[in-house]
């Protein structure tokens, strides 16, 4: 009977090991575009995660039963000898729309959260369907963030202010020195919550970013990710660094923390810098690439500094979505009001020189 009972046990784990190896092609191709889909549409890298990230992941996975305390120590160490912050200025999400998010519950308590009328947003509709207030400054005519409008706008009855800088969808940088004196001021009555999920792409990152601002103790909370420039959306790692006030307010309004996997991948791919420069090389080849595909078209891009480009390409952005669509690229369609504005992001140069052909025909049927 002993050996009737290990016999069908036997059988049973060859039958579902075998059903798990035809299944893992399967499951594998559900991650990115299908094969003959270019996507160009969730400002991700796909050049990355970098090799010695990948390497570091599959080490961890092997240690997966455990909890990631030990591989989050680590990351925090190179973060805090990157900015000379201590560990006590950071917090750590499972990507950073998670801390975005919980900073937006933390400060709600005590009053209204300040945004540009277009900027990014998952956090923010997140954070209104669970009760947040918001006051939404329009952009200027140029598109730009309308950083006095946002001054104006902060009274008693505001605890938060959120700046994108580089702004998504738009692209744009604010100058670092205005964004600075911008914070130094409004801080005082509420504090400064600057999204840097692009700053890595910018053209002089370290004038661009408020970090400065933190080691000087002021009230701002600096937002960073590994979804964009590290190529790692999939695996979910974002960190923030602020007053230690302030990243315990984040901390203590965290609902999910970063896996094990991605943190060991983001701790590698954080100290990468042949990646991070090849990377960046690849999107400003990109990004000039789309830009001519915009011109050549009579279309002229807003000056981007990110891995995706925003036009006015003078009709709906949804319906010239479906039709892209139609020829296998993915863009994106109207955001908010601006329904002649289409953000297309940076895919592999060889993607970018079929989307060139494609959107040109499209755009000239």
């Amino acid at each position: 009977m002993q050996k009737q009972v290990n016999r069908r046990a036997l059988l049973q784990g060859m039958v579902g090991g075998a059903v798990a190896l035809a299944l893992a092609p399967n499951v594998l191709a559900a991650y990115g575009p299908p094969p003959g889909i270019i996507s160009l549409r969730y400002n991700e890298n796909p050049y990355g995660p970098s090799a010695k990230a990948i390497q570091a992941a599959s080490q961890a996975l092997r240690k997966g039963a455990y909890y990631a305390d030990p591989v989050q120590s680590g990351l925090f160490g190179a973060i805090t000898a990157k900015y000379q912050l201590s560990l006590d200025n950071l917090t750590l999400s499972s990507g950073s729309n998670e801390a975005l998010h919980a900073a937006m519950v933390a400060y709600s308590k005590k009053g209204k959260v300040v945004t540009p009328g277009l900027t990014y947003s998952d956090h923010v509709s997140y954070s209104k369907r669970m009760g947040v207030e918001f006051i939404e400054v329009p952009l200027k005519e140029d598109m730009s963030i309308d950083l006095e409008g946002m001054a104006a706008a902060v009274d008693a009855s505001v605890s938060l202010v959120y700046v994108c800088n580089p702004n998504n969808p738009t692209g744009m940088t604010l100058d670092g020195d205005t964004l600075r004196d911008f914070c130094r001021t409004v801080s005082k009555k509420a504090m400064v919550l600057v999204d840097e999920a692009y700053n890595e792409l910018v053209d002089e990152p370290e004038y661009t970013s408020m970090v400065d601002l933190v080691r000087e103790g002021e009230n701002v909370l600096v937002m960073r990710t590994f979804s964009k420039i590290f190529g790692m959306a999939g695996l979910r790692v974002g960190y923030g660094m602020g007053h230690p006030d302030i990243a315990r307010q984040v901390t203590d309004n965290l609902m999910a923390w970063p896996n094990s996997v991605g943190l060991a991948a983001a701790t590698a791919s954080y100290v990468d810098d042949d990646f991070i420069q090849y990377s960046r090389d690849k999107v400003i080849k990109g990004r000039a690439m789309v830009n001519e595909t915009f011109r050549k078209n009579g279309i002229e891009p807003l000056p981007s500094q990110t891995n995706f480009v925003y036009a006015d390409i003078g009709r709906n952005a949804t319906v010239f979505q479906k039709q892209m669509a139609e020829r296998n690229i993915q863009i994106r369609g109207a955001f908010e009001s601006y329904e002649n504005y289409s953000r297309v992001s940076m895919g592999r140069i060889e993607e970018l020189e079929v989307f060139d052909k494609v959107f040109t025909e499209v755009y000239n049927a």
